[in-house]
């Protein structure tokens, strides 16, 4: 009988090592930074939110794949005066007051769209 209570304990605690350091992997693999951000992004209820940008003068957001973020990503333009023109790949093009803005998204850990542009051009945050 003890022998028993040995085997269920070390599974037990050999399971949950394995739980963990498959974490610590995920986490490592991500990034913590950008972790924060998806789980922002989940518990928050915005469909978009601001993400930490390392190049100067370049925003990013980030939103769900789920829905249709092309359309998403129209929408919000639109709210701040930008009118669609066309897309080529990845790149939405935008036209407001005679200036052009190239919207560029990409696609992000399976389930996230990043939109980067330029800093300043608009918010597209909830």
């Amino acid at each position: 009988m003890k022998k028993k209570w040995k085997i269920i304990i070390f599974s037990f605690i050999g399971a949950s090592m394995l739980v963990v350091v498959l974490g610590a992997l995920y986490v490592n693999n991500i990034g913590f930074n950008n972790v924060k951000h998806m789980y922002r992004l989940e518990s928050t209820g915005k469909s978009v939110i601001r993400m930490d940008s390392d190049i100067p003068g370049l925003e990013r957001f980030l939103t769900k794949e789920k829905g249709d973020p092309q359309e998403l990503l129209k929408s919000r333009m639109e709210r701040e005066d930008w009118v669609y023109s066309q897309q080529e790949g990845s790149g939405y093009f935008f036209e407001k007051d005679g200036r052009e803005e190239i919207v560029t998204t990409q696609q992000w850990n399976h389930f996230y769209i990043i939109y980067s542009l330029n800093a300043g051009v608009a918010n597209l945050e909830d």
